[in-house]
């Protein structure tokens, strides 16, 4: 397993780059003509037995944390907020996660990574993979600041930019975003991540926004069509455009987000955005916990 960043080596990583924006993979995830329907409904088979990799996300309430896991070794990307630290820790023992081998924060505002702190107590030695985005001097709340200065002192923390990538396991995952700091924005400079496995494809949007969504298309760097989207921003308003959905057209889009959210999320309009473009959606305030074995496409019977 080894971190690529542009074809030059990162300290204790074996890199090469291997950056294919907008490739095109057929795969039973894709939509179906008549003769592939059988294996569009195997995508939502209820699977009593994991076959391979999963994809689980997290219910975290107001936040996000997915697992990537393979066996008993795992990928955490983000943490959720401290006060749900306790429950990811429990969750990834109940699930037999023995290994964390990197834990990747899209960004510092606490309800993804203000569960560092108790993440390295029980996982020191993990690397530790994030943008590095420079804070503002008045950046609030002060949990982002104090997670910032223990990452800056922390020995196996790792910078990712866009170009880079992580091969694990039988999966890729390519850093699309961030490119450069160009403000104070920390959605802005937010992970955006695309999973490969086989012919699935997986697209992480962490709190990215329509700024994000846009310079990403003029940049041509999202693929035509995905499988399954972690939707940006817990589904709110500032995310999701149409272009951006028209582009990406996925069958599967997840939602992060807890129940009676204060500020609204998810957006009606950005679910009727999903829902127009044919996505199955799927929600942890409604569904709880989401899994999904992306080397059959099957939902765990929870998730369904």
């Amino acid at each position: 397993m080894g971190i690529a960043r542009q074809g030059r080596r990162l300290a204790g990583c074996g890199i090469q780059c291997h950056r294919q924006p907008g490739r095109r993979h057929s795969s039973f995830f894709r939509r179906p003509k008549m003769k592939y329907l059988w294996g569009w409904l195997l995508f939502f088979m209820i699977a009593p037995v994991a076959a391979g990799p999963q994809l689980v996300v997290l219910d975290v309430g107001e936040g996000q944390s997915l697992l990537v896991q393979q066996g008993d070794r795992g990928i955490l990307i983000d943490t959720g907020h401290p006060g749900k630290a306790r429950h990811v820790l429990d969750r990834l023992s109940a699930l037999g996660v023995a290994h964390l081998d990197y834990l990747m924060l899209t960004h510092l505002h606490p309800d993804h990574a203000g569960g560092y702190f108790r993440l390295r107590e029980a996982w020191p030695e993990t690397p530790v993979l994030y943008s590095g985005q420079p804070l503002p001097a008045d950046v609030q709340p002060d949990l982002t600041r104090w997670v910032n200065d223990a990452l800056g002192q922390d020995p196996n923390r790792r910078i990712l930019t866009a170009g880079d990538t992580l091969q694990w396991q039988g999966i890729t995952l390519e850093v699309l975003w961030p490119e450069k700091f160009m403000n104070r924005n920390l959605n802005e400079h937010s992970l955006v991540l695309l999973l490969s496995h086989g012919e699935t494809r997986v697209l992480i949007m962490g709190d990215a926004n329509q700024t994000v969504e846009q310079a990403l298309l003029r940049q041509k760097r999202l693929p035509e069509s995905i499988d399954v989207l972690v939707v940006g921003h817990h589904g709110a308003a500032d995310a999701s455009s149409k272009a951006f959905i028209d582009r990406v057209h996925p069958k599967l889009a997840i939602i992060s987000v807890n129940s009676n959210n204060i500020r609204g999320y998810p957006s009606a309009e950005v679910l009727r955005r999903l829902e127009k473009a044919g996505a199955k959606l799927l929600r942890t305030d409604r569904q709880g916990e989401i899994s999904l074995d992306l080397e059959t496409g099957v939902l765990s019977p929870d998730s369904r």
